[in-house]
C-alpha cells in the first residue's frame, strides 16, 4: 500500500494511505503531495491515483462597454501622441543630417582658408626675409 504525504501551507500530513489521502484531500484541494518514488512535491490535481474533481475556474467577468470604450479611447489617443512623436524625430533626424551637410563643408571651408593663410604667411614671411636680407646689404 502506497503511502502519501502531504503539504498544505507548510503543514505536513502522512504518511497516509489512498483512503485517508482522498479525504484529506476533499477538505484540502489545493495541497501538494509526495510519496518515496516521487522526486518533488506535485500538486495533487496532477497526481491520477486521487479521487479528485477539478472544476474548471469560473469564466472571466464581462468587460463593461463603458471601459472598452474608455481603453480605446486612450489607445487611439496615445497613437495619435505616437504619431507626433514619430513626426518630431523625422524633422529632428533632418535638421541633423543638415547640420552634418553643413558642418563637413564648413570644415572643408576652414581647411581650404587655413592652407591658404598659412601659404600667405610662408609668402609674407619670404618677402620679409628678403627685405631684411635687402635691408642688411644696404647699410
Amino acid at each position: 500500500m502506497k503511502e502519501w504525504y502531504f503539504s498544505n501551507n507548510g503543514e505536513i500530513s502522512g504518511p497516509l494511505g489512498l483512503a485517508d489521502s482522498n479525504k484529506f484531500i476533499a477538505s484540502n484541494p489545493d495541497v501538494y503531495a509526495w510519496h518515496p518514488s516521487y522526486a518533488q512535491w506535485v500538486p495533487v490535481s496532477h497526481v491520477e491515483e486521487f479521487d479528485i474533481i477539478v472544476s474548471p475556474p469560473p469564466p472571466p467577468a464581462e468587460i463593461p462597454q463603458q471601459l472598452i470604450e474608455r481603453f480605446t479611447a486612450k489607445e487611439r489617443e496615445l497613437n495619435s501622441a505616437l504619431g507626433r512623436i514619430d513626426n518630431t524625430l523625422k524633422t529632428i533626424n533632418s535638421s541633423m543630417s543638415d547640420i552634418g551637410r553643413d558642418s563637413n563643408r564648413y570644415k572643408i571651408t576652414t581647411k581650404e582658408l587655413n592652407e591658404k593663410v598659412e601659404a600667405t604667411l610662408r609668402s609674407v614671411n619670404e618677402q620679409y626675409a628678403a627685405l631684411q636680407k635687402t635691408l642688411s646689404g644696404v647699410g
